[in-house]
């Protein structure tokens, strides 16, 4: 194989906050070529530096920021970033990944990852300018919204042109749903609460100024693989409605299905008419735009031009609209609001959808009354409810403080039952779509490593191929049928988590190459010319059953840190709600539930083809040992925690 740097940078950056030490290191290009980048880089690191003692609010926990592979390159849409931590809302394996420029300027100035352990005394920013690399002052910054922190940032270095990571007011009060917003509000680490480490590292921001090139050692190789990716957007029937709505298209998805979750998962059918991607479009939309190097445009800026929201503008995808509806709000300006404080405090729309949507059942029912409430009425569709729970949150006010911690912890607190309203995997709140009549899509929830994930695989993998497609590839015609198959499902799911990491490694955007309408687009987008970008980025000849295994490779670490955390079968669940209440509502998935007989047979054959135990949900010695992750093995036999 090939020892060039390609897209590599070529060093690792080490920050020890508490004791002020800045080191770099010069990246392996064996491991690199073993662990691809982004996800990758991050598992692997995070698994050997942060041990089961260490706590996610521990200086000694680590925060691990890794651009994908080919991120910085001009292959089309390679603009993510991946940040891993121990996770202050599962207390296990935890990642977010985000568009932006701060990744590309990040590898730009020389760095493949940027680790940061220890806390700082008093808030500071890091200031990475090439060669450059300085801890600052942030007093000035403390207590500004991330927009601000970007601007501020951009002024005080003045340069417009560098990028930037910060939290807001939220991720600096350690609220467990706090995430890291980059470039202001262009991208988002929203999930499994890294804005509360970042917070608790007392770091504000890291800003970063890169002018180095990153290269590609087949050029005339790399135009032909960008011609054929340009040729297979232009047919697949997915991409249009992408362009067109931005991923406010998903609507349509969830009214086919009926499952939408509405009012803290119970209804799949709702009044979503006034949240139609074209009332956004057609009233709302004042910007189409890209992610770095995107041609597919499914970014989306939205302005509301009258009322008491006049004036807010900011981005919105579609999850913002499916968690407003969790809380029973279907009116569009209230949504674009609701984005606009997620966004300016720094906080992650799904969690606090979740977490405020339970409060308003646990407050329907009578777990919280005016008392515990601040004396506000916690009912389903009340916009102004929606937003002063939401800015309590952020600031710890009040109930605010209690909701900070989120779904799981504050129904622990709240006892009387409340766990049983708490909509959370691995103490994550859920996301997307209810998985009531879509069995593979309830177990997708469930074997997530960051807790409940839509795009931790790729469920929807079953609504593409025909039945010889699945036959093929999975070793069962069933596969293909959504509702009632059964067989070859656990094994659909294993390779649709495998597939949609590789996007992960290389920091690929999953709606351009892991979404299609087609199962041969898709494996054609997310597993061919993935790997012919990063063989010709970097004069390899990975073949894209290496390729696949490489993401297969790092689910297994984060697995395996899990299971290192004592998680075994019995976190790879969905909340008791999906197997016993039909779902309400009418719609076209009306009274429907979650098997739990074909729940836990998809799920046994799901650790079949993972190898994995079947009964404890460990992974085996032989499985680590063929990945190349003997080590990893070796210390989980030390534990007892291997399958």
């Amino acid at each position: 194989m090939a020892k060039k740097k390609g897209s590599y940078a070529g060093k690792i950056l080490r920050v020890d906050l508490s004791s002020g030490k800045i080191e770099k290191q010069d990246l392996d290009l064996d491991f690199a070529h073993k662990y691809i980048g982004g996800r990758g880089f991050g598992s692997r690191f995070l698994y050997d530096e942060v041990q089961p003692e260490v706590a996610p609010f521990d200086p000694a926990n680590r925060l691990i920021l890794t651009p994908g592979a080919l991120f910085g390159t001009a292959v089309p849409a390679a603009s993510r970033t991946t940040a891993t931590s121990k996770s202050p809302t599962t207390g296990m394996f935890g990642d977010g990944h985000s568009s932006g420029h701060w990744g590309a300027l990040l590898k730009s100035a020389g760095y493949d990852m940027l680790i940061i352990q220890g806390a700082a005394e008093k808030p500071v920013y890091l200031w990475i300018d090439n060669d450059k690399v300085e801890i600052r002052d942030a007093a000035k910054f403390w207590g500004k919204t991330t927009m601000e922190t970007d601007q501020a940032l951009k002024e005080k270095l003045e340069d417009w042109d560098i990028g930037t990571i910060s939290i807001g007011p939220a991720g600096e009060k350690k609220v467990r749903l706090a995430g890291i917003f980059s470039d202001g509000i262009m991208g988002a680490f929203a999930r499994t609460g890294l804005g509360a480490v970042m917070g608790s590292k007392n770091l504000k921001a890291v800003a970063t100024r890169g002018t180095r090139d990153i290269g590609i050692v087949d050029v005339p190789a790399f135009k032909k693989a960008y011609q054929d990716y340009l040729k297979v957007i232009s047919v697949d029937p997915y991409v249009p409605p992408a362009t067109k709505y931005g991923t406010c298209r998903f609507m349509y998805h969830r009214v086919k299905f009926g499952i939408h979750g509405a009012k803290n998962w119970r209804l799949g059918d709702f009044d979503w008419k006034p949240l139609d991607p074209e009332v956004f479009r057609s009233d709302y939309q004042i910007k189409a735009s890209a992610c770095p190097m995107c041609p597919v445009r499914c970014r989306r800026e939205y302005r509301i031009p009258t009322g008491k929201y006049a004036g807010t503008v900011t981005k919105l995808e579609w999850e913002t609209i499916a968690r407003c509806m969790t809380c029973g709000v279907n009116d569009p300006e209230a949504v674009i609001y609701f984005s606009h404080l997620c966004n300016q405090y720094g906080m992650d729309v799904e969690g606090i959808g979740d977490t405020i949507a339970f409060a308003m059942e646990c407050y329907e029912k009578g777990l919280l009354t005016d008392k515990e409430t601040d004396g506000i009425k916690l009912h389903f569709g009340n916009p102004e409810v929606l937003m002063e729970v939401t800015r309590k949150i952020a600031f710890r006010e009040g109930l605010g403080d209690l909701l900070a911690e989120g779904s799981l912890r504050a129904a622990k607190a709240i006892g009387k039952g409340a766990e049983k309203f708490a909509m959370q995997v691995k103490g994550s709140e859920m996301s997307a779509g209810d998985p009531r009549g879509m069995p593979v899509r309830a177990v997708s929830y469930a074997t997530s490593t960051r807790g409940s994930d839509h795009l931790r695989s790729n469920p929807y993998v079953e609504e593409l191929i025909t039945p010889e497609e699945a036959l093929q590839f999975f070793g069962s015609a069933e596969a293909a049928d959504i509702f009632q198959g059964l067989k070859g499902k656990g094994r659909l799911l294993a390779w649709s988590e495998n597939f949609v990491t590789i996007g992960d490694l290389l920091g690929l955007c999953k709606f351009a190459y892991y979404r299609s309408a087609a199962f041969s687009y898709l494996r054609q987008k997310g597993l061919d010319l993935a790997t012919r970008f990063y063989n010709v980025c970097n004069g390899t000849d990975l073949t894209e059953e290496e390729m696949f295994q490489a993401g297969e490779r790092a689910f297994n670490i984060e697995k395996a840190f899990n299971a290192r955390e004592g998680a075994g079968r019995e976190k790879d669940i969905i909340p008791e709600r999906f197997f016993k209440e039909g779902l309400a509502g009418g719609g076209p998935s009306g009274g429907a539930v979650v098997d739990r007989e074909k729940f836990d047979l998809i799920l046994d054959e799901y650790y079949e083809s993972r190898g994995w135990n079947e009964k404890t949900g460990l992974p085996k010695k032989q499985t680590l040992k063929k990945l190349g992750l003997q080590d990893i093995a070796e210390d989980l036999a030390k534990r007892n925690r291997l399958g």
